[in-house]
């Protein structure tokens, strides 16, 4: 296992029954780890259409002046996805839970996790 694999399954332990999936993600839509409880769920399409969003709430706040996004949130009937950029910006980290996790516990965890993904990204 890589470092980065080692930490996922870290954050899916702390997450519990309300993890989905997770996936550090580069700005080219091209995932280097992650992995979700559902097996059918398609990880390399939704690193690459999730990259178009990060870009874009990239691309917004500055033309808006608002600061640097710190996370995106996307919440549907079934899941919380939320999503922040990490290190310098050239990767994302996305993760996915159930409507009963907590935000603000989610939030602290990535938090903590975000500098030692970034770590582990190799250079």
């Amino acid at each position: 296992m890589t470092k980065i694999d080692d930490l996922i399954q870290e954050v899916r332990r702390e997450l519990g029954a309300d993890f989905i999936s997770t996936d550090i993600v580069g700005m080219d839509g091209i995932s280097i780890g992650g992995g979700s409880v559902d097996p059918h769920f398609d990880a390399t399409e939704a690193s690459a259409r999730f990259s178009v969003v990060m870009k874009l709430a990239k691309k917004v706040s500055e033309k808006l002046g608002t600061g640097k996004v710190d996370d995106n949130l996307a919440t549907t009937d079934k899941a919380y996805i939320i999503a922040r950029f990490i290190g310098d910006g050239s990767y994302y980290w996305g993760i996915a839970v159930t409507r009963d996790a907590t935000l603000g516990t989610l939030r602290l965890l990535m938090n903590e996790y975000a500098p030692k993904f970034w770590d582990a990204i190799p250079s």
